[in-house]
């Protein structure tokens, strides 16, 4: 039997996630994939002196991982009504770092992301997006579609 196409969509909520499911199922069905989708909550840093405010964070962080993997399930059926093979995951950690990971774990073949130009001299030459690094350090394909978002600063 034939291994299915895998694609992992990278969906964060500030990057107009709509548009990018939008434009994956499109490519999908194209290919007849399977679809991941993957949103990263990152973790906070332990240090030890924080270790009450680090224990509060980790009961935040889990209940925040359940209620988001709720809501992602619930977007996903609303958005992919006509398509069926579509699994959500949330992950805790680098964003970077877990999109990689998760990628070679289910031998992804392509891996989409969106992707939002900065506006400003000083934000461009101070920030590096997670899908620019998710392009330079994948072994595996990857497509980007540019999408507007909100500016938060």
């Amino acid at each position: 039997m034939d291994k299915k196409f895998v694609i992992l969509v990278a969906l964060h909520f500030s990057e107009n996630p709509e548009e990018v499911l939008r434009r994956s199922l499109s490519v999908a069905k194209k290919y007849d994939a399977k679809i991941y989708t993957i949103h990263v909550i990152e973790d906070m840093p332990r240090q030890t002196l924080y270790y009450d405010a680090y224990r509060i964070w980790e009961e935040f962080r889990d209940k925040a991982v359940k209620e988001t993997l709720e809501h992602m399930n619930k977007y996903l059926l609303k958005l992919g009504e006509d398509f069926d093979d579509i699994e959500a995951i949330i992950e805790v950690g680098n964003p970077t770092d877990k999109i990689l990971q998760k990628a070679e774990e289910l031998g992804a073949d392509l891996i989409i992301v969106g992707h939002h130009v900065r506006k400003g001299i000083i934000k461009q030459m101070i920030t590096t997006s997670v899908s620019e690094k998710v392009v330079r350090y994948s072994t595996r394909p990857v497509l980007t579609f540019y999408v507007e978002s909100e500016e938060i600063l």
